[in-house]
């Protein structure tokens, strides 16, 4: 048939052209044509439209060049290499930008440079980032040359006498006549490069310094190619013109030392700088690039104020250090509470830190770098050592102070001064350590403008230790003042909180919590924090100098104000709960004595018997999910009836349904509008409720299938033959965590949509695997390992001088042989593999499926373009799982909706769907039930695809997308929702089982299990699932950060993998058996280690380690162990070591050292008394050298020494004329080598040592497996569910005290007069005697309560402490903490109670007092008692 009325237009895209077929619709008669999904033909009124198939260019999508990696334009220097490598400037400002490659960038420029003096034709350059000039000079030059040097000009040749360029440069005759002997004419070019704001040509140490940046980021390049000029007799000069610069800012001339780090950095070596007013002159005696550097710097005057505030700053703090530490040691012999109490002991260990720091910062500045290197050396180790010990009291008197007053209860740690002390003077110590062994302690200069030096101490090296300053000094400081801050802030909350809550009982609590705060941040060194703001200028450093000079002047009193206001409040709460448990009791015996019956024992077997006779049936689990169990009381309205405009879409479809009846009566009828809940028909389309989830985890597709399959229980369809003839809400099904799949759809389709996915809901067939979710026949996805992507190893090339191999001496025969011998098993394996795999498809393909091809499914088809969906695909709801258009278990299609228009497929499914063509915006293919729709997606331009775009997901969250194309209904389905605990339970009942082929998948709710596990994996080695192979269990939010298992049940090994953080820096540990001195291997975080170690293999004879960062370059070391003398014990490493018998270690290449001199590897044979040495070797040898020291012990049996002979080190040398040692050098190197050995024989001892501890530290972790919770989880923190509690209790308390406040005092004492009676002075007088007395006796009785509860307090304590004298010998640690913590509480309740006793009594009279003063003001009394008053 032909097409009508059809145009074609053509539009071109991107140099693509596109085919736009738009077609009008023609009714024909034709001859009987087969449906798609039907048996049998069609009637004859059949819709036909012709179709114009359209090709699809694929898109060609091209690599990103990343020309900023320094790599694609490396030896291209073209107009376009050279602009595209420019833009690097500016893409490569942000620091940590991982498409740069800083060394590669610069080197282009200088290779550049190089190649116009060699290689290139042009003379001149003029970008926008660059000019250069190229010319040819003569040797025999008379006089000296002068070229311009103005940056937005080409450089050009001028005279001497023209001042119109005052940047330029000079470059001396001598440089040219130094060349004459060579070559007649050399190439000169100069270039001026702008490198922008960026890292480009900054450096190392231009980046670590704040404020410092290249002047006006221009560069000048001067080379003669290739010819390679250093050390000039008469040097050139740079002539830089700028502005007048700030007074605490210098310049320095310099240039770019390609051998300084890794990519090269500016030096000052060679050039001299002379300043001008407005212009600065470099003289170098080199070519290469050149730069001015503009850094900022202190002048002497500020200097010298600066120093003379902090040192008398720090000298009236000394005094009050000095007068705290005395009134402590007073005091401390004086009154017992100093003695037990950590608070004072905390504030003097922060006094003395803060002593001895200014003491030691007296001495340094006083001395500054006199004496020797070692004298300088050791006051910067001690000035750095004391600053840290005050940083780290500082925080430790913060964490002091979120004991006491953010926690206050529980907070007992045993031995918790001793610990602190570990902390605040260890940790320190071990800093400096680590920093003092990198050789960083040295001279320090502060210069300034004029690069004289305004102040020298002794600190870290100015040159070669900057890092380490700004790590264990800037670094350490800000952690602390970050922790000190937030616990500073933390405790400001309360205080002001408390103070508002009593608001009316205390004036001026502000101000009183203001002076506290001032206090407490004096003493957590808040005010080192001013450092921070010191670039602002001049003024923040006086004030920072002021202020921390002069921080420990104020008392720790508001520490103390602090915690003793959050203990009243604590008090006073647990006052009013006793209160209301002792009204409760008191209500309580008599309803409970009504209640009680006793039971006889002839009673409670009768009891028994009758139980017995009770058969209990468990219920089967419910295979259908019918509207009987769902409340439909509270559904909303639009549940429960239509709208107007739903009931005209109903009315539409079924029009639509009978016009498709009668024109393919075979078709089994259309899926269109099920009932839903309520028993009211709804349109499919309406059912799907987009919803854009408030989870991240539900923003991409197979995270949100995969939450949907695990959420919901699957529930078959009642005929598998026939859609259901129901459609429930997605809320529903959310509700009750169960349906079939077309609920499944429904809901996945609703988030899909949400998450911006072109998604729609698919109704056709299915296999049977998929329909009942089997999936024995499917791989577990986890079990599928990934492609490793094998590496070619380049072969190096061949040395010029390198040693012929040995001759191959076997028989060619016999290799052929071999490799015909080895072809025949391997085909034999694999021919018998193939046949088991044969026969294992035969197995299961015998069961065939007598409704294959009609079972009714529904999935979700996702269409490629949105989203970057490259293609299409469906996704079956029940697994979660991917699968192609392609797929045999899709069988056919019968209709699609979305929540905008319903299609109907009419293309022939005989091939299942690998033939359908998703596009639907054919009308022939696919045919839509509501007419004005938007445009199919497959024929939509890049225009008009512009309003699909995802950039306003955030705001449309859980929002319903606007229909702009056709007037449809909105959804009928309220807001879909998923509370955070049903989406952390995930599965139903929080645990689901996956069947697979050869494999379970078993999967838990976080926190359902107590080890934390939430998923395991086993797999078998039959089908029947009888016989394991191996289990994989995954874990989470384990305190051991222990994160999966692994388990071989053939080998019998595990595996246990970590996340960073565990104790020990444990990565990997591989063990067939907890026992030490077993089979293990141990992979360990080496940036987390401080020894660098990554690696530990240990066997019963051996242990091998491998490390990478160490100071000391060792990368490997192998101990081997003889048998042991005594019997193996538990800890047999640390009281019967094994005796090493060899060790062996290797070292990575020095390069400071020469290669005959740095070891390469290193022998100790322990037994034969032998060290062998084994140096590297140099690059342009074949062999290394070698030494072998034959020692023995220092004398004969006579007494007489042994001296050192030939005979006892045994070298072999490459080189033996190059390195003429002494023979003093021997017994030197053997004695070091000795000390050597002894220290790796320890440090195998420690290996052995950390591996038991490993072990056991393991075994406890296993026993415990704790868990941690996050603070954020109030429903599983036990704090944040006391925190809460204690809130609800004070707000019961309070009403209660309402209440109580409205009580008459004198109603029971009137109850007990006549009614009606007038009172006459004499009641009047009784009444208030029987007041006042009562209240008495409820003084007293509360009085004596209080203190009977601190009798019986005190009598249990000391039965503790005489209990603990009499089993002291035979107590445990474990015993002696929970005694020591027993006391701890007890003294704490104890002292609580003395506290209340004596305010009682010192309230109880005021009470008294103020409660005859009201009796007096009544006004039933006050006209009776007058006589009185």
């Amino acid at each position: 048939m032909g097409m009508s009325q059809a145009q074609v237009h053509t539009v071109s895209v991107d140099g693509w052209s596109r085919i736009l077929v738009r077609t009008t619709r023609l009714w024909s008669l034709s001859s009987p044509t087969r449906c798609p999904c039907g048996p049998s033909p069609c009637s004859p009124f059949t819709l036909c439209i012709p179709l114009l198939d359209q090709k699809n260019s694929a898109t060609i999508h091209e690599e990103s060049r990343q020309p900023c990696k320094g790599l694609i334009n490396a030896n291209r220097f073209d107009d376009f290499g050279l602009k595209d490598t420019a833009k690097c400037f500016s893409e490569c400002a942000r620091s940590g930008n991982e498409s740069c490659n800083l060394g590669n960038l610069q080197r282009y420029w200088l290779n550049y440079e190089i190649h116009l003096a060699e290689e290139s034709l042009t003379e001149t350059v003029n970008m926008g980032f660059l000019t250069a000039l190229v010319k040819n000079i003569s040797t025999s030059i008379s006089e000296d040359l002068h070229f311009s040097l103005t940056p937005s000009q080409v450089p050009k040749q001028v005279t001497e006498d023209e001042h119109q360029h005052p940047d330029r440069v000079r470059l001396p005759r001598s440089l040219f006549e130094s060349l004459q002997g060579s070559r007649p004419m050399v190439r000169l070019a100069i270039t001026i490069l702008d490198v922008g704001s960026g890292n480009v040509f900054k450096g190392p140490q231009l980046s670590l310094e704040d404020g410092s940046s290249v002047l006006n980021n221009h560069v000048v390049g001067l080379s003669l190619g290739h010819i390679n000029v250093t050390g000039l007799a008469e040097p050139l000069e740079i002539t830089f013109s700028h502005q007048h610069q700030p007074p605490n800012m210098t310049l320095s001339c310099v240039f770019w030392d390609v051998t300084k780090g890794s990519s090269g950095d500016w030096s000052s070596k060679g050039c001299s700088t002379e300043f001008g007013v407005n212009r600065t002159i470099c003289r170098c005696d080199h070519l290469t690039f050149f730069a001015l550097l503009l850094r900022p710097v202190l002048d002497q005057v500020t200097v010298k104020a600066l120093t003379r505030i902090s040192q008398a700053g720090c000298g009236t703090s000394m005094i009050f250090l000095a007068f705290t530490i005395v009134l402590y040691a007073v005091l401390r012999f004086s009154r017992q509470r100093f003695k037990f109490e950590d608070a004072p002991k905390i504030h003097v260990a922060l006094s003395v830190s803060l002593f001895l720091l200014n003491l030691a910062f007296f001495i340094n500045v006083g001395h500054g770098l006199k004496g020797s290197d070692a004298a300088c050396w050791a006051r910067g180790a001690v000035f750095h050592y004391f600053l840290l010990c005050a940083f780290t009291w500082m925080g430790l008197e913060a964490f002091h102070l979120y004991l006491l007053v953010i926690k206050v209860f529980n907070t007992y740690v045993g031995h918790y001064f001793l610990k602190l002390s570990l902390v605040g003077w260890g940790l320190p110590a071990l800093i400096v350590i680590g920093t003092g062994s990198a050789n960083s302690y040295g001279p320090y200069a502060i210069r300034d403008k004029k690069n004289t030096t305004t102040l020298e101490l002794c600190w870290f090296c100015e040159k070669t230790a900057t890092s380490a300053l700004y790590v264990t000094v800037h670094g350490y400081f800000l952690i602390t003042f970050l922790f000190s801050a937030v616990v500073l802030g933390l405790v400001a909350l309360k205080i002001f909180t408390l103070s508002s809550a009593t608001a009316g009982k205390e004036k001026g609590q502000h101000w009183k919590g203001v002076l506290t705060l001032l206090g407490l941040s004096s003493l957590v060194g808040v005010t080192w924090g001013l450092a921070i703001l010191t670039p602002l200028g001049l003024s923040t450093t006086y004030v920072f100098a002021l202020f921390t000079s002069l921080q420990e002047t104020s008392s720790p009193d508001s520490q103390r104000h602090a915690r003793m206001e959050v203990l009243k409040e604590k008090v006073e709460e647990e006052e009013e709960a006793e209160r209301a448990e002792r009204g409760e009791k008191m209500m309580r015996p008599m309803e409970v004595r009504k209640e009680e019956t006793i039971m006889t024992q002839e009673m409670l077997r009768d009891l028994e018997r009758k139980l017995s006779e009770i058969e209990v049936s468990i219920p089967e689990k419910p295979s259908t999910f019918t509207k009987d169990a769902i409340d439909i009381s509270k559904l909303p309205l639009s549940y429960q009836s239509n709208t107007p405009k739903e009931e005209h879409l109903l009315q539409v479809a079924d029009n639509f349904s009978r016009q498709y009846s009668h024109l393919c009566p075979d078709r089994v009828p259309l899926f269109l509008h099920p009932v839903n809940e309520c028993d009211v028909p709804k349109f499919v389309s309406t059912t799907i409720r987009p919803t854009l989830m408030p989870y991240p985890e539900l923003y991409n597709w197979d995270t949100c299938a995969q939450f949907v399959s695990d959420f919901l229980s699957v529930v078959p369809l009642p005929d598998p033959l026939k859609p259901p003839s129901y459609l429930y809400s997605s809320t529903t099904v959310l509700k009750y965590q169960k349906g079939n799949c077309f609920d499944f759809s429904t809901l996945l389709c609703s988030m899909l949509i949400g998450a911006r996915y072109d998604a729609y809901c698919v109704y056709g067939y299915g296999s049977q695997d998929l329909c009942h979710m089997d999936l024995t026949r499917e791989v577990c996805p986890l079990t599928v390992k990934p492609k490793e992507m094998v590496k070619e190893e380049e072969k190096a090339p061949p040395k010029k001088y390198a040693v012929k191999p040995p001759r191959d001496l076997t028989s060619r025969f016999e290799q052929e042989q071999e490799i015909k011998r080895q072809e025949a098993i391997k085909a034999e394996e694999e021919r018998r593999l193939k046949q088991e795999e044969e026969r294992l498809v035969e197995q299961e393909s015998a069961k065939t499926d007598p409704l294959h091809g009609l079972r009714v499914h529904s999935w979700v088809l996702v269409l490629s373009g949105k989203r970057e969906v490259p293609e299409s695909f469906f996704i079956d709801p029940f697994t979660g799982r991917s699968y192609s258009t392609q797929d045999d278990h899709f069988l056919g299609i019968e209709s699609l909706w979305n929540h905008k228009n319903y299609w109907v497929n009419m293309q022939d499914c005989w091939n299942c769907c690998k033939d359908l063509v998703f596009d639907l915006g054919d009308s022939v293919r696919w045919e839509y039930l509501l007419l004005g729709t938007d445009k199919p997606l497959l024929s939509l331009t890049e225009e008009e695809d512009d309003g699909t775009n995802d950039d306003d997901d955030v705001e449309n969250l859980g929002k319903e997308d606007e229909d702009k194309s056709f007037d449809m209904p909105c959804s009928w389905v309220e807001q879909i929702e998923i509370s955070p605990e049903a989406f952390e339970t995930r599965c139903p009942n929080g645990k689901k089982v996956i069947q697979y082929k050869r494999a379970k998948l078993e999967k838990w709710a976080p926190y359902l299990n107590n080890n934390g596990l939430v998923c395991r994996l086993t797999t078998y080695e039959d089908l029947e699932c009888t016989k394991t192979l191996e289990i994989k269990e995954w874990f989470q939010n384990r305190e051991d950060m222990l994160e999966l298992k692994h388990i071989n049940k053939v080998t019998g090994l595990n595996i246990d993998y970590f996340k960073p953080g565990h104790p020990q820096a444990l990565r990997v540990h591989s063990y067939t058996s907890m026992q030490p001195e077993m089979d293990r291997v141990m992979e360990f975080y080496e940036t987390a280690r401080v020894d660098g170690l990554i690696k530990r293999e240990e066997t019963p004879r051996t242990m091998t380690e491998y490390y990478q960062g160490r100071p000391d370059l060792l990368s490997y070391r192998h101990v081997n162990f003889g048998p042991r003398i005594k019997k193996l014990a538990l800890n047999s490493a640390e009281s019967n070591p094994r005796p090493v018998v060899k060790i062996t270690e290797q070292f990575f290449r020095n390069p400071a050292k020469p290669a005959d001199e740095d070891v390469a590897e290193r022998v100790f044979l322990i037994l034969d008394e032998r060290i062998q040495l084994r140096y590297h070797c140099r690059k342009d040898r074949i062999t290394a050298s070698k030494r072998e020291f034959l020692w023995r012990t220092e004398g004969d049996s006579k007494g007489n020494k042994i001296i050192m002979t030939p005979d006892m080190c045994l070298s072999f040398e490459v080189e033996p004329m190059e390195h003429t040692k002494k023979l003093l050098y021997q017994p030197e190197a053997m004695m070091k080598l000795k000390n050597e050995e002894k220290l790796s024989r320890h440090q195998a001892w420690e290996s052995e040592l950390e591996v038991l501890e490993i072990l056991k530290l393991r075994e406890e972790e296993e026993a415990a497996h704790a868990l941690t919770i996050s603070i954020y989880d109030t429903k599983r923190n036990e704090k944040s569910k006391e925190y809460r509690e204690a809130m609800e209790r004070v707000t019961h308390e309070e009403h209660l005290w309402q209440v109580e406040a409205q009580l008459d005092y004198l109603a029971p004492f009137l109850a007990q007069l006549p009614p009606g009676e007038k009172l006459t002075r004499w009641q009047a007088v009784r009444l208030k005697d029987e007041c006042l007395s009562d209240f008495k006796q409820r003084l007293i009785d509360k009085a004596n309560l209080i203190q009977a509860r601190f009798e019986k307090e005190t009598q249990e304590l000391q039965k503790q402490q005489q209990w603990y004298q009499e089993n002291q010998v035979t107590l445990t640690p474990e015993d002696e903490d929970l005694y020591l913590s027993y006391c701890s509480q007890a003294m704490f309740r104890i002292r609580i109670l003395e506290q209340r006793l004596n305010r009682h009594k010192e309230l109880a009279p005021l009470k008294y007092l103020a409660l005859e003063e009201k009796l007096y003001k009544d006004p039933r009394l006050v006209e009776l008692l007058k006589v009185f008053v």
